[in-house]
């Protein structure tokens, strides 16, 4: 096999990078989506093993720049323009909080946001979050469209649960920006963007941003 370079932040305080990142490392460079079902450190190696819902291994360095394939390719930065940054903004269902303005992907069933509400409210005291509904598929999907149909802003956005209401309006709002994000490689949630136009993906992702600016 060929080493296949791969440019990614480096990765501070984690044996591997989480399943959402190597997820979305995957996406971008093979150009399809892939289901990444574990990754696990492998010590004598020094590296990180990546095993795929269609029996596919890849072995990833841990501070995610190196990937075993069979070609050399080069993942893409993930950062977005101005205009798309706009694009997305405007597609917020809310914002919180005061300063640097921040996009916060999500929808009222992902799991790791209502794991981790108390990060979120950290962020009000530094971050002008706008919160972008959006999900992928199944419930997650369906309470993405439903907040906009219901207009659950707020403290009410988390508490949605089904049945959920499904109208015309926001399933197009939801495919809009699931459409944009699927081009980035990006097929779950959180996502979050900053003003400048970095993508950080997950919230292992969020905390190694946070510790470093």
């Amino acid at each position: 096999m060929v080493l296949l370079f791969l440019w990614s932040t480096a990765l501070f305080g984690a044996e591997c990078p989480s399943i959402p990142e190597v997820q979305s490392i995957l996406n971008r460079v093979l150009k399809f989506p892939v289901a990444v079902k574990s990754v696990a450190f492998l010590k004598p190696f020094n590296a990180c093993r990546v095993d795929t819902a269609s029996g596919d291994t890849f072995f990833l360095s841990k501070d995610g720049r190196f990937l075993i394939e069979g070609v050399l390719l080069e993942v893409p930065s993930l950062r977005i323009s101005e205009k798309e940054f706009n694009f997305f903004k405007g597609k917020a269902l809310f914002s919180v909080g005061r300063g640097e303005e921040l996009l916060v992907f999500t929808n009222p069933m992902c799991r790791a946001c209502r794991d981790n509400r108390k990060l979120l409210k950290e962020l009000e005291k530094r971050f002008k979050l706008f919160f972008v509904p959006v999900g992928f598929e199944g419930p997650e999907f369906e309470a993405a469209v439903s907040s906009y149909c219901e207009n659950a802003a707020g403290e009410r956005f988390f508490k949605l649960k089904p049945p959920f209401k499904l109208c015309s309006l926001g399933k197009l709002k939801v495919w809009s920006v699931e459409d944009k994000l699927k081009k980035l490689g990006i097929t779950g949630t959180p996502v979050f963007i900053t003003e400048d136009g970095e993508v950080i993906v997950g919230v292992d992702g969020l905390k190694r941003f946070l510790s470093q600016n």
